[in-house]
């Protein structure tokens, strides 16, 4: 959703009329954009704090099913009733991929995360606890069951590693050709890089900003999905209790530290990102690609504790490119601790974070993007 808003909001500002269907959770973001918010069917409706199905992929596969046939059944006439000029689905929403095709309306993709193929995924390697259960029968259970939709739904059949990565005519991705893995392998006329998309956010969580003094900042967060790492969040306060820094710390709604927290410690269930990242030195993170990006765009670099689904290849290419340390879910409290000094007391690793976070500002972000979708949509619909 993050990197979508931003688009919007200049789409309309631009005269173009934008209906987002999203979860009940974003009407207020999606609102203040200037579109108008339609909700998904119930069965779209996912936990805040936990990534459900999408931990693994056997049950990803049959979410994706699942959502793809609610949109279908629920809310196909519903799009047809707005007669748009143009659907903008997600690289993981395989619905918008359907609707369109259904509606014979051109449809472009929007791309949150690194484009991925085979060679990439063999290049960096996948979670192996995802992995688990992918068995000759599951693949012939869930290659039958896509056999099925296509037929219900009168669309052409995705094989089963398609639904994980839905690329279309026009695919917008919201990073840079640099940060790209193999980025010569995706052609420039279907596959347009157009950096970091962040713009203002409507409603922020307060935060005590008159606590950070003038000692380094260090910023913790695992993201929404994965706010709910208990032991991880205590291993960092036992790492970097006392040190010579002041740690930020966005835990979610359910960890509750043991008292007293450390005098250099605040901890706060959420706290305003982007803000916080135009002030650290380094970012503790999940390796998720929103969070990546917008520390990469202030140049701040990173120690990555990948948690889960694309966030291995994402820390790893971060780490390739010299701008960040990866370590595993299990790292102790002293691997963290050094691993902070490490990236702290070697300059190599923010002037990697620079470079890279001058490739995202340069590619010209939510503008660009709002111009390469108005400019294909005229394209493709010019009685529009």
């Amino acid at each position: 959703m993050n990197p979508t808003l931003p688009v919007v909001g200049e789409l309309v500002r631009r005269g173009e009329t934008v209906a987002y269907f999203a979860t009940s959770r974003f009407r207020a973001a999606v609102e203040d954009c200037g579109a108008t918010f339609v909700a998904y069917p119930g069965a779209l409706e996912l936990p805040e704090e936990d990534p459900g199905p999408f931990d693994r992929i056997i049950t990803t596969l049959d979410a994706l099913l699942n959502m793809s046939s609610a949109v279908l059944d629920e809310q196909l006439g519903q799009v047809r009733e707005l007669r748009p000029a143009l659907i903008v689905h997600d690289s993981f929403s395989p619905w918008g991929k359907f609707v369109a095709e259904r509606l014979e309306i051109p449809a472009a993709v929007s791309v949150p995360s690194i484009l991925v193929n085979q060679e990439i995924v063999t290049k960096y390697g996948a979670n192996p606890e995802s992995d688990a259960g992918l068995t000759r029968e599951w693949f012939e259970r869930v290659d039958s069951l896509c056999s099925a939709f296509a037929a219900r739904y009168r669309v052409a059949k995705l094989a089963p590693d398609q639904w994980l990565q839905v690329y279309g005519d026009l695919n917008l991705v919201y990073t840079s050709r640099l940060f790209q893995p193999r980025a010569e392998m995706f052609d420039s006329e279907r596959f347009r890089f157009v950096g970091a998309s962040i713009g203002r956010r409507s409603s922020e969580p307060p935060f005590p900003f008159e606590r950070l003094g003038g000692e380094r900042l260090i910023y913790i967060s695992l993201g929404t999905i994965y706010g709910d790492r208990d032991r991880f969040f205590t291993k960092c306060l036992e790492a970097l209790q006392d040190g010579p820094w002041k740690v930020v710390m966005a835990v979610g709604r359910k960890f509750r530290a043991a008292e007293p927290i450390p005098s250099n410690f605040i901890i706060e269930a959420y706290v305003p990102q982007v803000e916080i990242l135009q002030r650290a030195a380094v970012f503790v993170t999940h390796g998720g690609m929103n969070s990546v990006t917008e520390a990469l765009y202030f140049n701040v670099p990173l120690i990555a504790v990948p948690q889960g689904a694309d966030q291995f290849w994402i820390a790893a290419r971060t780490a390739e490119l010299g701008a960040a340390i990866v370590r595993e879910r299990d790292a102790s409290p002293g691997d963290l601790r050094e691993s902070v000094e490490r990236v702290l007391g070697d300059p190599r690793y923010s002037r990697a974070a620079a470079r890279i976070g001058e490739s995202l500002r340069r590619a010209g972000g939510y503008p660009k993007a709002a111009g390469e979708i108005i400019a294909f949509q005229r394209a493709r619909c010019p009685e529009w």
